[in-house]
């Protein structure tokens, strides 16, 4: 349920993410806390999947969420994997329009989980938006060509004040600001390094999360 969901973990970039993580993410508590979103910049659905093949089955293993990342182009091919790996559903890159979140809610059904990436503090909500993931609110510390300027807690509060919003705060969420993050009213927290960064990096960031999470 994507309710008790507040950790969101980002594949990185260029690399295979390994999947010896999901071990570190559940000593530190966030076992039925934790989803996947599975992403290569740029690639098409089948691409990620192949990217992450090992993560995939390990998760599916352990009982971890999977979310497809996809741009709006490719909901086709995206609702056939999300249907054949029985995933919870996808993120749509690129700030989706509200055609495009309206064609996933279609494609994947009532009960999948339809996210968007967003990086405007004022995008209005959908209702066929289950949360948005918002960044960067800090300077990311995964390096991304024309990263965009930092948003700050000051805008996550303005969107998370929204009737229904459910934020994931992402950009250089890390165990020292994950807690003011949350007191803006953030959902949860999103990231790249702080999930698949260095072994004792992923412990004390996560550990520090799940404690500001409550």
């Amino acid at each position: 349920m994507l309710a008790q969901v507040r950790l969101l973990a980002i594949t990185p970039p260029g690399a295979a993410a390994d999947p010896a993580r999901i071990d570190a993410w559940f000593a530190h508590g966030a076992r039925d806390r934790i989803a996947i979103w599975l992403r290569v910049p740029g690639a098409a659905p089948a691409q990620v999947m192949n990217a992450h093949a090992a993560l995939v089955h390990a998760a599916r293993g352990r009982g971890v969420p999977l979310l497809l990342g996809c741009a709006s182009v490719d909901l086709e091919r995206a609702a056939s994997l999300v249907a054949a790996y029985a995933m919870a559903g996808v993120v749509l890159r690129g700030d989706p329009d509200r055609d495009a979140l309206a064609e996933a809610r279609a494609r994947l059904g009532p009960s999948a989980w339809v996210l968007r990436s967003c990086h405007d503090a004022d995008a209005a909500g959908h209702p066929h938006c289950d949360a948005t993931v918002l960044g960067p609110v800090f300077a990311p510390r995964t390096p991304k060509p024309g990263a965009a300027t930092p948003l700050g807690p000051g805008a996550l509060a303005r969107m998370a004040r929204a009737p229904g919003a459910r934020v994931f705060a992402l950009g250089g969420i890390d165990g020292g600001n994950a807690l003011a993050c949350i007191t803006a009213g953030a959902h949860g927290l999103a990231g790249i390094a702080a999930f698949f960064g260095a072994p004792a990096q992923v412990a004390a960031d996560v550990g520090a999360m799940v404690r500001a999470l409550g």
